[in-house]
């Protein structure tokens, strides 16, 4: 909703970039669509049949769960920094953010081509740096040379596309939440070394962070190779319904949303031990959360000051782009 984003330091031009990118996203040919459902639905199944044949034995300690989540669920978590006051996924962003009073902060992880974790969100560099191409086809040192501040020109200096090891050792020495979402498929062994190498670097970390993802192969091989870690599955309960278009008539893209909700709720988040869930603003109502989500709920994302209320009231955890 336009008229509800804030004015000032952010700028329209780039509220319409996103949605421009978030269009070309979405507009999926039907092979691919169909792909993708099929992948999805069949791959959920296949991670149930795995988890029961090879059980996943230990999970987070409940302590350190509940202690996770008090700090989660208190205040405003920071999406992306805050990207509607400052620019998104940088340090300048994270720094205002610990600021204006954030203890957890969403971060989005990308891998450069030779597997360096980049805090970034998009598959490509061209909508939030100087530079141009896909994260996964850059050299990290190319990356480290790009300025992530296109939009926010009052910002005099330049601002760096932060590695994923600056973030956490600033979450670190700030004793702040991070809550990694891992984009993309493919990417389940480098999450895995990346995880092991900052526990080994910053063991006491592990109480400070949690990986979510749309992706349920990440989040099983997180679990079974790091079982003390956090987990959060993400998920779009109309997201067939956005991505499918015609031939495919309404009917039959609710009946895939629906399908992917009882595999998500029955196979996914009990076989992997899954501790919370992020569910879009747009799905989650008082109803909701008492008759059908299982598990603590962070919202996402919500800007609107009413709407942070109405959630901070149901219990949600509020993932906000703007803590002004």
């Amino acid at each position: 909703d336009q008229e509800l984003l804030k004015t000032g330091s952010f700028k329209l031009s780039y509220y319409n970039e996103y949605k421009s990118y978030l269009s070309s996203r979405s507009s999926m040919t039907v092979v691919k669509t169909l792909y993708s459902i099929c992948s999805t639905i069949i791959g959920s199944l296949l991670y149930g049949i795995y988890i029961r044949i090879f059980p996943i034995d230990t999970s987070p300690d409940r302590a350190l769960i509940k202690n996770f989540l008090k700090q989660v669920l208190s205040k405003e978590i920071a999406h992306r920094g805050g990207s509607l006051d400052a620019p998104e996924n940088t340090m300048y962003a994270f720094k205002k953010a610990v600021e204006r009073g954030a203890k957890t902060i969403e971060i989005d992880i990308q891998y450069s081509r030779d597997g360096v974790p980049f805090v970034i969100h998009d598959e490509t560099l061209d909508r939030t740096t100087n530079g141009k191409g896909a994260v996964r086809s850059s050299s990290a040192d190319y990356i480290k040379t790009l300025n992530a501040n296109v939009s926010f020109t009052e910002i005099a200096e330049d601002v760096g596309v932060p590695t994923l090891e600056e973030v956490v050792k600033f979450a670190c020495d700030n004793d702040v939440i991070l809550l990694f979402d891992v984009k993309g498929g493919g990417y389940c062994s480098l999450v895995v070394k990346t995880i092991t190498d900052l526990l080994r670097k910053y063991p006491h970390f592990i109480r400070q962070f949690a990986v979510i993802s749309f992706f349920p192969d990440i989040l099983l091989q997180v679990r079974r190779f790091h079982p003390r870690v956090i987990t959060g599955f993400t998920r779009r309960h109309d997201d067939f319904r956005d991505k499918l278009t015609a031939p495919f008539p309404y009917s039959f893209r609710f009946l895939l949303d629906r399908i992917f909700d009882l595999l998500m709720f029955y196979v996914i988040v009990p076989a992997l031990r899954i501790n919370m869930l992020e569910v879009r603003w747009t799905d989650v109502c008082e109803s909701y959360l008492t008759d059908v989500a299982p598990l603590p709920v962070l919202t996402w994302t919500v800007n609107d000051p009413v709407r942070k209320s109405y959630f901070k009231k149901l219990g949600c955890g509020v993932m906000t782009d703007t803590l002004l």
